[in-house]
């Protein structure tokens, strides 16, 4: 419960200071050392079934309130394909001040992202970005014509983790979601 509260106090301070400065400038990526992680079909089984007990668990308290929390089957391209997979995907829905809203978290292994912070915000409309509380960055970027509004960690061990929503949706709740480092590739 402290390290949950912990993280989404600290994605709300920073969104709070998410402005136009640069701190992808000064955030070499991919990091030195990257370790790779290579998991088999059932460890990575094990890895999805441990990120939905987490996501029914932390997202009441992310989003406080939400009712009807439902999260889909973990998957690579498709709800349970698990081959030589080095990111995984679903979806968690639920009811949130009376709207229905979905978050699509993405966890990447490390060295598994081939985009820097620089690129995202080359590539997309960049909306603010700060270090999080474990030495990583968290970007926040949107696309204006689908109504889409993401906060992507890049983790100091190469991981990314993403979390996508609407331009409805709160970027310290997505934060929170992002930076809450239950969603690894390296347990």
């Amino acid at each position: 419960m402290r390290k949950m509260m912990a993280a989404v106090l600290t994605a709300a301070a920073l969104v709070g200071l998410a402005g136009t400065a640069s701190a992808q400038a000064e955030y070499p990526w991919p990091p030195a050392d990257i370790t790779p992680v290579h998991k088999t079909k059932a460890e990575l089984q094990e890895q999805a079934d441990r990120f939905t007990a987490h996501e029914l668990e932390s997202f009441p308290r992310i989003f406080p309130g939400a009712q009807d929390i439902t999260a889909w089957t973990w998957g690579h391209e498709a709800a349970g394909l698990f081959d030589d997979m080095q990111y995984m995907n679903n979806a968690v829905k639920f009811t949130y001040q009376g709207r229905r809203v979905t978050v699509y978290p993405q966890i990447h292994a490390p060295g598994h992202y081939p985009i820097t912070p620089k690129q995202l915000c080359e590539r997309d409309k960049c909306t603010g970005e700060r270090r999080d509380h474990r030495g990583g960055i968290v970007v926040f970027t949107e696309l204006d014509e689908f109504g889409i509004r993401v906060a992507t960690n890049f983790r100091p061990n190469g991981e990314v983790v993403w979390a996508q929503g609407t331009t409805a949706d709160e970027p310290a709740q997505l934060a929170a979601v992002a930076v809450d480092r239950a969603y690894t590739f390296t347990r």
